[in-house]
């Protein structure tokens, strides 16, 4: 089945996009949105380093990773087409641009729990620069980081990019969406338990390499917010959209809960040169990353040689080159044993069949 999804920069969508504006789709769209978190309780000062971003189009939840420095989804930065359907190569099918990224000034970030209203609080800080891998959908590259213009007061999450997320690992998520009735919270909201369903490429729940999908959690508004392992407390991933055929007749918060939900957030392990690039751009030190080649600082004994396996480097037993007068190479890990009888059975079946096909070569055509 193809699965539509809606991003919502600001918190929400239909599947659940998760940003504080709606987008009109069809009626299969399985969206992000800005709800404020399904069946979650009421977040924790600790989680203060889960912001609110308010964005020239409604409102976003973003990640402190720095004093200077917030995670979110890209198009809760960017004038971005909010409708897509990807597939399991991260590749847009339709809709989800990229768009202009917005005037970073006019990005306003608010520590703490409150919804922080409009006019009822200044906020913390404004972006100064924006930071993002530059690709031109938002399908399987949905993540940006906001610099911002001054340090702010708050928790600082850390992140995790040498050991990738893994399906079964639960996290612990944090946003502010519409709450059960239906209205926008007053308070950030949390929930733990939310189980990791698929890590990488899958064509069923059309999740890109560099996604993972998770179960019911986030609804409209919550876009751009964090996945917590609950193992580590890591930022393992950023919220880029949700939903399910089922849901996609259905309205926030209801088209947000059941069992068929997918919720789609972005790997920061897989996109680790972006992550670091942030830092740096932020003045901030790099987290450690994995090299581009895993087998490039690894050492293996004589007589092996370094693989990649799974992402990971290995050292496996050097095969054996062997080259025959007239022939190519040829690699084997132990000499080639030869079936004589085998051999005979063959040979015996080919001359057979040159002469049935002999004994069936039809007669020539007649003339007419």
């Amino acid at each position: 089945m193809r699965m539509v999804w809606r991003v919502a920069g600001l918190g929400a969508f239909a599947l659940v996009s998760c940003g504080g504006e709606s987008d009109a789709g069809s009626s299969d769209v399985l969206g992000v949105t800005s709800s404020a978190i399904v069946g979650g309780g009421p977040s924790p000062p600790s989680e203060n380093a889960v912001v609110l971003i308010r964005n020239v189009r409604g409102e976003c939840t973003g990640t402190l990773l720095a004093p200077n420095l917030v995670a979110t989804a890209r198009h809760c930065v960017s004038a971005s087409n909010l409708a897509m359907i990807c597939n399991e190569r991260g590749e847009t099918l339709s809709g989800g641009q990229a768009g202009a990224d917005y005037d970073p000034a006019k990005i306003a970030v608010y520590v703490g729990d409150s919804f922080a209203r409009k006019g009822a609080i200044d906020p913390q800080a404004v972006g100064m620069r924006v930071v993002h891998d530059g690709s031109p959908t938002l399908c399987d590259h949905d993540l940006a980081f906001v610099v911002l213009s001054k340090n702010v007061d708050g928790p600082i999450a850390k992140v995790r990019l040498l050991e990738p997320p893994t399906v079964g690992e639960t996290v612990r998520v944090a946003g502010w969406g519409l709450s059960v009735d239906g209205t926008p919270p007053d308070k950030r909201v949390s929930r733990g338990g939310v189980r990791i369903t698929v890590v990488g490429s899958n064509k069923e729940r059309t999740i890109g390499p560099h996604e993972l999908a998770a179960t019911e959690g986030i609804c409209d508004g919550d876009s751009g917010g964090p996945a917590f392992s609950e193992k580590d407390g890591a930022l393992l991933g950023v919220v880029t959209r949700g939903g399910s055929p089922r849901a996609a007749k259905l309205t926030p918060p209801d088209a947000c809960r059941g069992d068929d939900i997918v919720n789609v957030y972005v790997s920061l392990a897989t996109h680790a040169k972006t992550v670091q690039a942030a830092f740096r751009a932020a003045g901030q030190p790099e987290p450690a990353a994995p090299p581009d080649d895993p087998c490039a600082t690894a050492t293996c004994g004589a007589g092996t040689t370094c693989v990649v396996q799974d992402g990971r480097a290995a050292c496996t037993k050097t095969p054996t080159v062997t080259t025959q007068p007239g022939q190519g190479c040829s690699v084997s890990l132990s000499p080639p044993r030869v079936d004589t009888s085998f051999a005979v059975l063959v040979v015996g079946a080919v001359l057979l069949a040159g002469v049935a096909r002999r004994r069936r070569v039809p007669p020539p055509p007649a003339r007419r």
